[in-house]
């Protein structure tokens, strides 16, 4: 098996050559090396997104908790004219 070198920023990678033209793998242990480091990227990356997902509920809870609050308070006082106006009429059917 033929290897090559060939670097990337800091770090020096070794291709190992196939019986397959033109394919070279990468050596198990560097593999294993750069699936560690993909899950430490991912894991800051989960992190951080949870973190702005926290800030945005804490920033969005009291509005969403006033416009709620609105909402109900205008569906019970249309609720309330509602009932009135059926009374109303029930009452004056009845006389």
């Amino acid at each position: 098996m033929k290897t090559k070198s060939f670097k990337l920023s800091d770090e020096t990678i070794t291709l190992i050559s196939t019986d397959l033209d033109d394919i070279n793998v990468i050596p198990i242990q560097e593999y294993i090396i750069d699936i560690k480091k993909r899950v430490e990227i991912n894991n800051h990356e989960v992190i951080t997104l949870i973190r702005d997902l926290e800030y945005v509920y804490n920033k969005a809870k009291p509005i969403v908790t006033q416009g709620l609050e609105i909402a109900v308070n205008a569906y019970n006082k249309i609720g309330t004219a509602v009932a009135k106006s059926y009374d109303t009429k029930a009452k004056e059917s009845n006389d």
